[in-house]
């Protein structure tokens, strides 16, 4: 079986029915373009909130530097606490460069950090609910501390809404991933009918099963890989007008943070690649 052979009939497919092909390309893309779209959220979401470490649940300020170890020791003594990080001027602005580059280039002459020095407290699993509240309220009158603020409950709220809006993507991708192979399904099962004279024609003069079936499979692939692909640079699109839309406003353009990475950016079209090739294995095991 040539190579020659497979792409012309692939292509003599998609010439039979343009509308149907049409339809299933727009169908992959959307079903690729709404997960995601929410998959790119949660990412610059994640990235803002710091998830390479654990959200503390006490906030310590202190009064100077020079005392974050002191204050560290006596505020590590409650057996509730699991670690107490030290966070230096110099790396409060790191992070915050980090987190927000567009803000910290206008940040990176400055003779000396604008941010405190602070101690992050982070409890253990079994600490009660108001354990937070408790600790940063001692902390308090600690001297040298210039503020505590309990950050628990506003954590949890904020990571429980990150943990639902991958949820919502996982759901809404297996759904929409489900409806694009069955879209691609459809499309070949007519597909199957328009060429169906050709088909039988063809097993009359010794086809074998995989001749009659692989340009079926390789117009499905493509379908897949082109709406992946429409996907790709839809989201894209929508990306830089956001960005385009934030206009220079430092805070927007933080948040909106960065695009997917190239593996992810790539697993789109693949993703529909895969989707049409199922649909298609679907259409002709029943034909």
């Amino acid at each position: 079986m040539k190579a020659r052979y497979v792409f012309g009939e692939a292509w003599s497919i998609a010439r039979s029915g343009p509308r149907q092909t049409i339809m299933a390309v727009l169908l992959v893309a959307l079903s690729l373009y709404v997960p995601a779209l929410l998959a790119l959220l949660a990412k610059n979401l994640g990235r803002l909130a710091g998830e390479e470490a654990a959200a503390p649940a006490v906030v310590v300020t202190l009064e100077r530097e020079d005392l974050g170890r002191t204050i560290a020791y006596k505020i590590a003594e409650d057996r509730r606490i699991a670690r107490v990080r030290i966070v230096g001027s110099a790396a409060a602005l790191e992070r915050f460069r980090r987190a927000y580059p567009q803000l910290g280039e206008a940040l990176r002459d400055l003779a000396e950090a604008p941010f405190p020095p602070s101690l992050e407290v982070e409890l253990r699993p079994d600490a009660s609910p108001d354990a937070a509240a408790e600790i940063a309220s001692a902390a308090r009158a600690m001297p040298g501390v210039e503020a505590a603020e309990s950050e628990e409950e506003a954590g949890r709220r904020f990571r429980n809404a990150l943990a639902l809006l991958r949820g919502t993507g996982i759901f809404l991708g297996l759904i929409l991933a489900a409806a694009a192979i069955l879209s691609v399904a459809s499309t070949i099962r007519l597909a199957l009918d328009l060429h169906r004279e050709e088909i039988e024609i063809m097993r009359l003069m010794g086809a074998t099963e995989t001749a009659v079936r692989a340009p079926f499979w390789l117009h499905a692939t493509a379908v897949g890989l082109v709406g992946g692909a429409i996907a790709l640079v839809l989201l894209y699109a929508t990306w830089r007008g956001a960005m385009r839309a934030a206009g220079g406003n430092p805070f927007l353009t933080s948040f909106l943070g960065e695009f997917l990475s190239l593996p992810t950016a790539l697993a789109l079209p693949l993703a529909g690649a895969v989707a049409g090739l199922v649909g298609s294995l679907l259409s002709t095991a029943r034909s």
